[in-house]
């Protein structure tokens, strides 16, 4: 009894962990998904929308970075911690 419960519990256990990590692929690749503005300001703050200063500071270099030559992505890529910080996002890695 004790054994299949702590099984069950791993089970679950290992299936949010993987359901989290899935998440985190998602947002990872914002230039795939259909709503690039939306997918940049949940990677920006860590919700869907922004407030307005991180709207212009993040959002909008993030969908530039999307749409613009690799030169932009780099720029945006090497800043996103940063922007992300101050824009409050706690999961920024």
């Amino acid at each position: 009894m004790i054994g299949s419960r702590l099984l069950r519990i791993a089970l679950i256990a290992g299936t949010c962990m993987f359901a989290w990590s899935s998440v985190g692929a998602a947002q990872e690749n914002v230039c795939a998904a259909a709503d690039k503005r939306q997918a940049c300001s949940f990677q920006c703050c860590g919700r869907r929308s922004c407030p307005p200063s991180c709207e212009v500071d993040c959002v909008k270099r993030c969908v530039d970075a999307c749409d613009g030559p690799a030169t932009r992505s780099m720029e945006y890529g090497a800043r996103k911690r940063e922007l992300q910080q101050r824009c409050g996002n706690k999961n920024a890695r």
